[in-house]
């Protein structure tokens, strides 16, 4: 079974619908001019025939929101029964939604996707790598636009292999503990992922410093942007293959998955 497919566009709209219909949670990724920023919103509303859809924009435990502004690319994610959908949009305007309650709350409108990806919550389960497999893994500060200035720094670039990987996330068996990372700092990676391919390279989020079963330092890492561009859906198929190649390596030596899904 693929653990990721596109959205058929009959199928787009009911998915929509029900989401705005449940307000279901959002989360949405944007580039900023140098980083990533990303927060939660609700759906309130959508509308296939007019092409867009709207969310609330409130801050959520006292973050503060990034600005939006029309013609702004945005990247959403949101579960929808066993399945976690992605895309990427456009912010169309800002203003307010009436809700039922006749109160009404800041919202963004945007532009309808031009299409869906829907990934298996099988997809988003941290899989791990069999000992006999190596996937070799740098992790640096400052994101992919930061990689040059890294490679000249053997104090900036910090070198492992993978342990566990999903398509939201990894964790990496290091060789030094990281240096004064905070946590969601944005960092490149660059990681083999046994498929005969180029090593991937994406922007991750530092999600903090853990220890293996066997007590091994790792860095935790989230994902960011992903569904926003062309080269970013071919990774997460790339992931995608991936986590399903390995679950089956696990099971056939016997291991057992990390517990439960990460983002």
């Amino acid at each position: 079974m693929n653990p990721r497919r596109a959205v058929p566009e009959e199928s787009a709209g009911v998915i929509m619908r029900e989401a705005a219909s449940e307000h279901a949670l959002a989360i949405l990724s944007l580039r900023t001019e140098d980083d990533w920023a990303t927060f939660k919103s609700r759906f309130l509303e959508c509308d296939p025939k007019q092409s867009f859809f709207v969310l609330d924009y409130q801050a959520v435990d006292g973050h503060e929101l990034p600005e939006l502004a029309p013609g702004q690319c945005v990247g959403v994610s949101f579960r929808h029964r066993n399945r976690k959908v992605l895309f990427a949009t456009v912010v169309e305007a800002r203003g307010h939604f009436l809700l039922e309650d006749k109160t009404t709350v800041p919202a963004v409108r945007y532009r309808w996707p031009e299409r869906l990806t829907e990934l298996q919550r099988r997809a988003y389960y941290r899989t791990p790598v069999p000992e006999s497999m190596s996937l070799p893994a740098s992790l640096w500060p400052g994101g992919l636009a930061a990689r040059a200035a890294a490679q000249g720094s053997t104090l900036e670039m910090l070198n492992g292999a993978l342990v566990n990987v999903s398509c939201g996330g990894a964790l990496l068996q290091v060789n030094d503990a990281p240096g004064s990372w905070k946590e969601n700092e944005t960092l490149g990676l660059e990681a083999q992922l046994g498929d005969g391919k180029p090593p991937m390279m994406v922007d991750t989020r530092f999600r903090g410093v853990r220890h293996d079963e066997v007590g091994h330092l790792c860095v935790a890492v989230q994902f960011i942007g992903l569904e926003m561009t062309v080269d970013g859906r071919l990774i997460l198929q790339r992931l995608a293959n991936t986590v399903q190649r390995l679950h089956r390596a696990s099971l056939s030596a016997g291991v057992r998955d990390w517990n439960g899904p990460r983002r």
